[in-house]
């Protein structure tokens, strides 16, 4: 621990030298070019400048003397001194044009949601008086004789727009067309919490990477660190890719890379997400009223996405932390296509840094690795852990028409663990393996056949592997154990734009899941293997309203599986209501049904080590049946001069659940019964934020109660009954400086304690413990504060440089994560009960630097 308060002081010593340092030589530089300045602006006030490249470059400025806090000073201060028009469109985007444009009035298309210009939209006057295309910055110009004339912009795959002249100007006004498909889906609250969380009108969560603000913590923009950050979306065990939505087991979540299903979520057993920051750009968060679209997981959704649109310009970076080095590639290929490459590995080969140390103290310490000698026969041994990791991501774009866009999508992720156990006694070694690699890629065609209707066909294979070998140091004994899954699967969408108001929402998705388990012990000789294949067809169909005047939004559709080898139908409504009422006010009403065929079985009998206990399994409508749940919530939301208020009430219901898969740890262990679950809670959230700060504060109450009718007693707390859970954070910005502070506390969960005065029994030679009443006791209450700092400058025109330093339980605060018990013997062979308690982080510093070109 001393080391690791040590490293901090010379990191937080260095952040202070590289801010302090940058603005040293900032402030030397008092000549610079335009495009660099604008650039500069960008980053400062977090606006977007919409210019023709080739007219700003070469053009150079002065810096001002003074310091310019607003933007509006800033663009005073261009208009003197540049010969240009900036027009403010909204409160981020601003146009820029050359003032000698005076006999014309010019307008720019742009898309919604991109914010890119649209090259050869057509603009047509009404009276035919004129007509023009825009141009490949998507300008238009009409003379000024035109200046009170309708007129309307066409474009395939976007709903038409009509406007008039006399909203135009020499300052070219820029006017947004909307894709004719996604006129129905607003972001009804920007800007939750942070920049780069926004709030949508179905009650979903919209996570976007690109100029993320901070939070506590964060060193990267790591989805599923971000997403933890909501209310109901909680960590039991405080790692990063372990998630329970509303009482939910992780497994029970669907997450999806670029619509692709993925069966592994994490590197270094958790502690780190397997989603490259680099890579993911938007993630939608659903915890209640899923969209149709989405099948095959209880609890949640994380739907994942890279960028999607072809890139213009090269964009490249490469960078640090103190667990792995990174780097990403995008770069245009023609006008019409684009290459996006990212990849990460670990550094712990070359160098074992403190954080690498903290992780693995963490995740080793209740395993055979973290046991430095043995008691059988006193013999002592020494271990050794040789851990990596790496992930490559890649996806070709290419818009070989107007109407039709091709995507190619491949990612790998690999996790490569080495433990050698050497004896004392005579040097003797052995080296036991555990692999957890993750396949998947996909192509996509979207077509736009007219303004009212578009088209999307995937087809992609998902493959994962967990593979291990455990070999014994004191007998020739080797236990193989494998865990595949291979998935396929084609998906259809089609969406319709019936109305400026309706939009018809369908399709299709066919997957055959095949899910392999083996288990191969040399001696005694033993060899099990299970393979299951499982196909399953799904039609859903669904619609999209908003009411003429914005206030009311309601999706709703059915969503129909069937599956073929059981010959069963199951059929699933949504539904979402978003209602505005009243200045600023709101209700949200939300429903759904689901289901889940492929879940994990935590198997402590045959663990690697004691730590993957977890293998993925199908469902066979017999021992492990298909799992079913139900939910429905109702909230208020208010939103107005940067206050944000929502509370929210749930009720949940999982059915057909397999103890087996719940993690037991107690008298339960072994057993396997069919039961279900049910939450029932409310979240309340509370943010209020100006330009430079955010401060948020949010409070879960929830109570999660297990129902197996076969065990005694059939009703007792949940694993994950986490009764309350709070946050209190702040984020501050000041030009390129981002620092935030957070606080996390929640209750402990439930763990179950032996009988006092008759902890253990002995039948047939065989001693097992006794337990009072399942989850009869709770961890005492967790507590942690984390810290994040950010610093962005650059170091040319177009080079950036980028620190983040992140201080994890900067308190040091001593937090029990876990409690079981195990029966030991001494060297009398006497029976004892011991108490095994896993500790959660301590403090844990990290440091990152990246170069943006």
């Amino acid at each position: 621990m001393p080391n690791i308060a040590s490293s901090y002081r010379v990191f937080v010593f260095f952040l202070v030298f590289c801010v302090f340092g940058a603005k040293a030589i900032a402030q030397e530089t008092e000549a610079t070019t335009l495009l660099t300045y604008l650039e500069t602006l960008e980053k400062k006030h977090n606006v977007r400048f919409s210019y023709v490249r080739e007219e700003i470059e070469g053009i150079k400025l002065k810096k001002p003397t003074e310091n310019l806090a607003s933007i509006e000073s800033e663009l005073l201060y261009l208009r003197e001194n540049t010969p240009f028009h900036y027009n403010r469109i909204n409160e981020r985007y601003i146009t820029i044009t050359k003032k000698e444009n005076t006999g014309l009035l010019c307008g720019r298309i742009i898309d919604f949601e991109t914010q890119l210009p649209l090259v050869g939209a057509t603009v047509i006057s009404n009276d035919n008086s004129f007509k023009t295309i825009t141009n490949a910055e998507g300008f238009f110009y009409v003379p000024l004789q035109n200046k009170n004339t309708a007129f309307t912009v066409t474009f395939v795959g976007y709903s038409p727009l009509t406007s008039s002249t006399a909203t135009l100007s020499t300052d070219c006004v820029a006017l947004l067309m909307l894709p004719s498909v996604s006129t129905l889906e607003p972001v009804v609250i920007q800007n939750i919490f942070t920049k780069g969380i926004d709030k949508n009108t179905d009650g979903s969560i919209l996570l976007s990477t690109a100029h993320f603000g901070l939070l506590p913590g964060q060193i990267e923009n790591d989805v599923l660190q971000i997403a933890q950050a909501l209310p109901g979306v909680e960590s039991v065990d405080e790692t990063i890719s372990n998630i329970n939505i509303r009482g939910g087991m992780h497994d029970e979540n669907l997450l999806l890379w670029d619509d692709i299903k993925m069966y592994q979520s994490g590197h270094f057993f958790g502690l780190i997400s397997a989603f490259n920051p680099d890579l993911t750009k938007r993630v939608t968060l659903y915890k209640n009223g899923t969209n149709i679209r989405y099948g095959e997981g209880v609890s949640g959704v994380l739907d994942m996405r890279s960028q999607n649109t072809v890139s213009s310009k090269t964009e490249a970076g490469i960078g640090f932390n103190l667990i792995n080095g990174s780097g990403f590639l995008d770069i245009p290929i023609s006008e019409k296509a684009s290459l996006q490459v990212a990849g990460r590995k670990s550094i712990s080969e070359v160098w074992e840094s403190p954080i690498y140390k903290n992780y693995t103290q963490r995740i080793f310490q209740d395993s055979e690795i973290n046991k430095a000698e043995s008691t059988q026969n006193n013999i002592g041994i020494s271990t050794d852990e040789d851990f990596s990791f790496y992930d490559f991501g890649t996806k070709l774009l290419w818009d070989f028409s107007e109407k039709d866009k091709i995507r190619f999508n491949f990612l790998t992720i690999d996790n490569s663990l080495d433990f050698t156990e050497t004896l004392a006694i005579n040097s003797q070694s052995k080296t036991s393996k555990l692999d957890q690699r993750s396949l998947l890629g996909g192509v996509s065609w979207n077509r736009s056949w007219n303004d009212k209707f578009e088209t999307t066909i995937l087809s992609y294979g998902t493959y994962y592997l967990l593979d291990a070998i455990n070999r014994d140091i004191f007998t020739t004994q080797e236990q193989i154990q494998r865990n595949e899954v291979l998935e396929t699967g084609v998906k259809l969408d089609a969406n319709m734009l019936l109305s400026e108001n309706l939009k018809l929402q369908t399709g299709y998705h066919f997957s055959e899941v095949g899910i392999a388990n083996t288990q191969d012990v040399n001696l005694p000789r033993f060899r099990n293997y299970e393979k299951d294949v499982l196909r399953t067809h799904t039609l859903f169909a669904g619609i999209n309203y908003h009411s003429k005047n914005r206030k009311t939004f309601v999706v709703a559709g059915l969503r129909g599986n069937y599956f073929d080898k059981f010959e069963e139908i199951l059929i699933e409504p949504r539904f979402s209501l978003h209602q505005k009422f009243l200045n600023g006010f709101a209700i949200e009403v939300l429903g759904e049904f689901k289901s889940q065929s492929a879940t994990q079985r935590v198997d402590f009998e045959s663990d690697f080590l004691g730590i993957e206990k977890r293998r993925w399994i199908l469902a066979d409508e017999e021992n492990t049946p298909i799992l079913k749940s139900k939910q429905a919530s109702a909230g208020l939301v208010y939103s107005r001069n940067g206050l944000f208020l929502n509370a929210e009430g749930f009720y949940k219901v999982v059915e057909d659940i397999n103890s087996a898969n719940q993690g037991f740890q107690n008298q339960f262990r072994f057993t396997k019964a069919i039961g279900n679950y049910t939450v029932k809670g409310a979240e309340f959230i509370i943010n209020k934020k100006s330009k430079t700060f955010s401060a948020w504060a949010s409070y879960v109450f929830s109570k999660n109660d297990y129902e197996f009718i076969t065990l005694v007693p059939p009703t007792f707390p949940n694993n994950l009954d986490m009764q309350h859970a709070a946050t209190l954070a702040g984020s501050y910005s000041w030009d390129a400086l981002k620092i935030a502070l957070g606080l996390n506390w929640h209750s402990g969960k439930p763990y179950t304690t032996p009988l006092k005065d008759a902890e253990t029994t002995t039948d047939g030679g065989l001693t097992t413990i006794q337990y009072n009443p399942p989850n009869n006791e709770r961890l005492p209450n967790y507590f942690r504060t984390d810290f994040s700092a950010e610093y962005l400058w650059k170091l040319s025109p177009t080079i950036d440089a980028k620190i983040n330093i992140a201080l994890l339980n900067i308190l040091n605060a001593e937090n029990t994560v876990n409690i079981r018990y195990a029966i030991i013997r001494d060297e009398n062979n006497e029976v004892s009960v011991n108490k095994v308690e896993e500790i959660s982080l301590g403090i844990t510093p990290n440091f990152s630097f990246q170069v943006l070109f």
